[in-house]
């Protein structure tokens, strides 16, 4: 098969399906290629579109809506969002959220029960106004919390 650019590609006439397949093929190591099928769903799950959500209501708790998204958490007094555990909701590890404390009241990330936060020196608080924290699922009940924050 000759090699083929994606700009010579012809266009489809519709967004990408979840149960779109796309033949691949895959160095076999002596020379050969192996026949693999990719899916649209593949393809947008490796594709991390971060949207933006804001939230004004708390406390507050995460839910699979939250899933790569940029959450702007507005409020004018202090307030929590809390990491509930894989048994409550199941987030995909992998699974990464960004926070922004827009308002003047400090924003704090909690773990609830059975679920592990991690971050430098214990830090679960945003830093100041217009800070960012990063949420990011690495285990079943086990996160990591990195980017401005402070204890």
């Amino acid at each position: 098969m000759a090699d083929i650019k994606i700009s010579q590609l012809t266009s489809k006439s519709s967004d990408l399906a979840l149960t779109d397949e796309f033949a691949i093929a895959e160095s076999d190591g002596s020379g050969g290629f192996a026949s693999k099928k990719i899916t649209g769903n593949e393809i947008k799950d490796g594709v991390r579109q971060t949207t933006t959500r804001d939230i004004s209501s708390f406390p507050n708790t995460l839910t699979i809506s939250n899933v790569n998204k940029f959450l702007q958490i507005s409020n004018g007094i202090a307030n929590t969002t809390t990491i509930p555990p894989n048994s409550s909701v199941a987030f995909p590890i992998g699974t990464r959220i960004e926070v922004t404390q827009s308002g003047s009241g400090q924003s704090q990330i909690v773990a609830g029960t059975g679920v592990t936060l991690r971050s430098a020196g214990g830090a679960t608080k945003i830093n100041a106004q217009y800070g960012v924290a990063t949420l990011l699922k690495v285990s079943t009940d086990i996160w990591h919390l990195f980017g401005d924050i402070t204890t």
